[in-house]
């Protein structure tokens, strides 16, 4: 059975990409079956850009309009939950699609039954839709093919401890994994809390249910209107692609890992200070093997209690 999809997208005016990223979203080779559009209080043109593409394209839109202003993160929380489709795609209303975008996620999706989330590559456009960087978006985020390795051995949490990895833009959900959403609705660019896109990536990642899709599927546009963007990363990326090497994890957001992978989470915030002692590398030395042998990190209830007592 054809699983249907349905395409979230947040709207706040809009008006000067918004049409170029729904005719790009409607003209996919495999059509989507409905698209879910959450305004926050739009008071430009947006509405008369939906309405037209909505009519001429012949697109299932359904549009929500908040009466009181949600903010980014209650504002996709509130648009994911209203589609019906079997995988979501989340939108911004300022990129574009790759024509397979849809095609290529579900055929992921197919070949990989037990994933729950994706995200996918980028490119970086400009407002003239120009190329805007040489890097690409999993570039640009330290997604590098040797953090993608650890990645894949089952370093999901220790690369989001660091910073997120998943941009929502080209992020997908199956609907099946709605209710453990983890999304902090009190998130905004400005408090150092993480988005939407982040805590959905961080529960996926406390379920083993997050992959990736190492494709362009999206030119991601950097402009200077933008709510939340990658700008600054594009002229500072990390460079943090070897997780076995010690590093800093924020332990803010450990509270956003769901509770059966918190522990895990906790040692990987403190695995510092076995790095600092001297007396404690040779059960680091012995960590770094079960890193490579196992390819996850100290969920193991013996080295967790065995590191916790030598602390």
């Amino acid at each position: 059975m054809p699983m249907k999809t349905s395409v979230a997208i947040c709207t706040y005016n809009g008006e000067k990409y918004l049409e170029g990223q729904l005719r790009s979203i409607v003209s996919q080779t495999v059509k989507v079956d409905e698209i879910v559009i959450s305004d926050d209080g739009s008071t430009d043109k947006t509405f008369d850009i939906i309405s037209e593409i909505k009519a001429e394209s012949g697109a299932i839109i359904r549009l929500l309009k908040n009466e009181t202003a949600l903010g980014v993160c209650a504002n996709f929380d509130k648009c994911i939950k209203e589609c019906s489709g079997d995988i979501i795609f989340l939108s911004d209303q300022d990129d574009l699609w790759y024509e397979n975008k849809v095609e290529v996620t579900l055929e992921w999706f197919k070949a990989n039954p037990k994933k729950e989330v994706a995200f996918s590559n980028a490119i970086f456009i400009d407002e003239n839709n120009s190329k805007y960087s040489d890097r690409t978006l999993l570039e640009t985020v330290g997604f590098t093919p040797k953090a993608m390795k650890h990645f894949d051995m089952g370093f999901q949490i220790e690369a989001l401890l660091l910073h997120n990895r998943c941009t929502g833009a080209a992020m997908a959900i199956r609907r099946s994994f709605v209710p453990f959403l983890n999304i902090d609705k009190t998130a905004t660019t400005k408090n150092e809390l993480p988005l939407h896109d982040f805590t959905i990536a961080l529960s996926a990642a406390s379920k083993q249910v997050l992959g990736y899709i190492d494709q362009p599927l999206i030119k991601y546009r950097v402009h200077v209107s933008q709510q939340c963007g990658l700008g600054e990363w594009i002229k500072n990326p990390p460079k943090d692609d070897n997780l076995i090497e010690p590093l800093i994890p924020v332990d803010r957001f450990v509270n956003y890992v769901l509770p059966q992978r918190r522990e895990r989470a906790v040692f990987g915030i403190h695995r510092l200070e076995y790095i600092k002692s001297p007396r404690k590398i040779k059960v680091l030395s012995h960590i770094v093997k079960y890193f490579k042998i196992y390819g996850f990190i100290a969920y193991h209830p013996f080295l967790y209690d065995l590191l916790k007592n030598k602390s």
